[in-house]
């Protein structure tokens, strides 16, 4: 039986994780159901439209006004009736408000199904009220059990993914690609928030100037500026680059991958450094520190620990045959375990589970 699914996200932009995420599921899932996406616009809508997915754009999806919420609720629930939706799945804690309410209205319900992929400060006590919670990491499903007090049945622990179509047959000579120059590269992907902190990264790299250690930063956000005048005034090798669609070249050239975040429950930056092979070094923080172990598929440092970070950097630097060794055990570890192949299934048998028999 084919499946009508909708999606409900804002801001589906190719720097969000989440879009990342919801991409993946409605490529995937498209090839053998009905998938469906409701989001108030971004610059990665071009993904959907490749793959051909019915989407709606509701502008003020994000608005907190309450005629703007009414007419949302409306809206979406006119979509559920008119698409015969069996499964409404969300991502995003207002999007969960919206969509639970439409479904109030609807003598055939839809299942509820959300996604937890952050690790979330404030609580209103209006979240997570779907039918089905997926935890895309044990620390989220440790916060959903502790912090909101869920039960562990309402709970389903299902990780984050990535994509093996990102694989190109370039990658195979990826190892003679990256000895480009003298210099050495690395790659830090990410919205430039708080949470991301490339603060701790640029300042480790000011403690590393004499090393010739060049920087891509791919990313934009509200720190953007801050992160720009620390560059200048240091004179650091730094480019940074606007998130886009595809991001092989930057993988190819990268020598390593580091993110420095404060908080982070299952990154897909980490797992794509391990998708192209590529060592990677992670703050030893929630989801980073569930996937890697030091000195087996990665190196771990302290969240904003600049000296730290450096350190570890040098350590890659000085040691290839450690790095290599790390980058193919994280490899490893992601293609046996968190690409499409094994997520979309589970996600597939979720969905069927919560429907009527």
């Amino acid at each position: 039986m084919k499946l009508n699914i909708l999606y409900i996200t804002p801001d589906f932009n190719y720097a969000c994780g989440r879009s990342y995420y919801v991409y993946l599921l409605s490529k995937y899932l498209s090839k053998n159901h009905n998938v469906h996406l409701i989001t108030n616009g971004g610059d990665s809508i071009e993904r959907l439209e490749e793959s051909r997915i019915d989407y709606r754009i509701i502008k003020g999806l994000k608005s907190k006004n309450p005629i703007s919420i009414a007419r949302n609720i409306s809206e979406i629930r006119k979509y559920i009736k008119d698409k015969s939706i069996n499964i409404v799945h969300t991502h995003h804690r207002l999007a969960e408000v919206l969509a639970l309410q439409s479904i109030k209205l609807i003598k055939k319900k839809p299942a509820s199904v959300f996604t937890s992929l952050s690790i979330v400060k404030r609580k209103y006590n209006i979240e997570y009220r779907s039918e089905r919670i997926i935890a895309v990491s044990n620390s989220i499903k440790e916060m959903l059990l502790h912090k909101f007090k869920l039960s562990p049945e309402k709970i389903s622990l299902i990780s984050n993914f990535t994509d093996t179509d990102e694989i190109h047959e370039l990658e195979i000579a990826s190892r003679k690609s990256r000895e480009h120059s003298s210099f050495f590269f690395i790659l830090a992907i990410g919205r430039f928030h708080n949470d991301k902190d490339f603060e701790t990264l640029l300042k480790a790299l000011n403690i590393l100037k004499k090393e010739r250690i060049g920087l891509i930063l791919v990313g934009e956000g509200n720190n953007d500026i801050d992160y720009r005048r620390y560059i200048a005034k240091n004179n650091l090798d730094v480019e940074i680059i606007v998130p886009q669609k595809n991001l092989l070249q930057y993988f190819l050239i990268a020598d390593i991958c580091v993110l420095p975040s404060t908080r982070d429950p299952f990154p897909n930056f980490m797992l794509q450094s391990g998708l192209h092979r590529v060592p990677f070094i992670g703050a030893n923080v929630d989801g980073i520190g569930e996937l890697i172990n030091e000195e087996v598929n990665g190196l771990l440092f302290n969240a904003g620990d600049e000296k730290g970070l450096a350190e570890k950097i040098l350590r890659f630097k000085n040691n290839k045959k450690l790095a290599e060794a790390c980058a193919t055990n994280l490899h490893s570890d992601v293609v046996n375990n968190y690409t499409q192949e094994f997520i979309i299934p589970r996600i597939e048998h979720l969905y069927r589970s919560l429907l009527p028999r």
